[in-house]
């Protein structure tokens, strides 16, 4: 099985006998519950930390559920060391990942970006066979009958941001964008939630791609920048409206076009359906023929067993099987990689 760029770094194992326990046993002075959207429901994660600043943006990234309910699945987060709580120092630098409780333990949280991979992975752990996280942006384009519901998607540094910063410069497309980075869809009926962040947390070099101007323009308490990185400026937590304007949207939609955008030679030819797409998709660090994917681009999936790999390729074959997909080679100018996105996602 491959690893995953995130699992490089900080790698997700489960935990051995008594870790849960003695977790437990910590008195943490810090509770937040996030509720993440799905189709048709919600996922509550709650985070239990010994850092202020860490739960404060927490809070201030996702919508909070009542801290009575019972969350789905649980984070500790803990700044230190494992044995500056009393714990043998080989709990550090892992995610320990509990299937049967759902529960993540970490040693020694570092930035906020950590806290986002960590849920990333955990919703997708937790959730039904019929969900599936995707990393991308999702958005709508076109209007009435001829509107395109398309799951935008692709290593990073393939385009992204670009191809969406690209269509907002053309009103007349209609587009309407409701997840930024990562969301769910029902793989049953194709429809697509908001995940129902307040704050997206976001490089400040993507905010600027997609709003330029945005530090001299933004309203007073529309961002915040992200103080647990080494260089504050490089990352943030912004607004969604103050990035996409009237593009953004919370609205459903349906999806039934898989855009992934590489960056390959001109020449490049994209894979076929089913299996030969799934495997391209998991493919990273040149091991497949599209250079540098994330595993199922996202790295921030739970692996760690074979059946964890073999759950998400199901996901990923059962999207296909319903949805057209389009591979989007960046190669050319900005405004040829909006061209070909709109050639193939309104064609039929």
């Amino acid at each position: 099985m491959a690893v995953s760029y995130y699992d490089a770094l900080l790698p997700v194992r489960e935990p051995g006998a008594g870790l849960l326990d003695m977790v437990a046993r910590l008195r943490l002075p810090n509770r937040v519950l996030a509720s993440i959207r799905v189709p048709g429901g919600r996922v509550v994660v709650a985070l239990l930390s010994d850092s202020a600043r860490l739960s404060r943006m927490f809070a201030a990234n996702w919508a909070q559920a009542a801290m009575d309910q019972e969350p789905d699945a649980t984070l500790y987060a803990l700044t230190l060391p494992a044995c500056s709580y009393g714990l043998d120092g080989r709990w550090d630098g892992a995610r320990w990942w509990s299937r049967d409780q759902k529960i993540m333990v970490v040693f020694g949280f570092g930035p906020y970006r950590l806290a986002k991979v960590c849920i990333r992975g955990i919703c997708s752990a937790v959730s039904g066979d019929d969900t599936l996280f995707m990393h991308g942006c999702a958005v709508s384009v076109g209007a009435g009958a001829g509107q395109r519901g398309v799951i935008i998607t692709g290593s990073s540094g393939a385009g992204k941001t670009t191809l969406v910063a690209g269509l907002l410069r053309h009103p007349e497309y209609s587009m309407a964008v409701l997840n930024d980075d990562w969301g769910a869809i029902s793989l049953s009926s194709g429809n697509l939630a908001s995940t129902g962040e307040r704050m997206l947390h976001m490089k400040s070099s993507s905010v600027l791609a997609l709003r330029p101007g945005f530090f001299s323009s933004a309203p007073a308490g529309s961002y915040s920048r992200d103080l647990s990185e080494a260089d504050q400026a490089a990352r943030m937590l912004v607004s969604p409206e103050s990035v996409y304007g009237p593009a953004w949207s919370t609205a459903s939609m349906v999806a039934d076009h898989v855009a992934v955008v590489v960056r390959e030679s001109p020449g490049w030819l994209p894979p076929g359906r089913g299996g030969e797409a799934v495997r391209e998709l998991e493919s990273e660090g040149g091991a497949g023929s599209a250079h540098h994917h994330e595993a199922f681009f996202n790295g921030s999936l739970i692996l760690i067993r074979e059946d964890d790999k073999l759950r998400e390729e199901s996901r990923f074959l059962r999207l296909l099987d319903r949805t057209k997909i389009s591979w989007i080679n960046n190669y050319g100018t900005p405004e040829a990689l909006v061209g070909n996105f709109m050639s193939s996602v309104m064609t039929r």
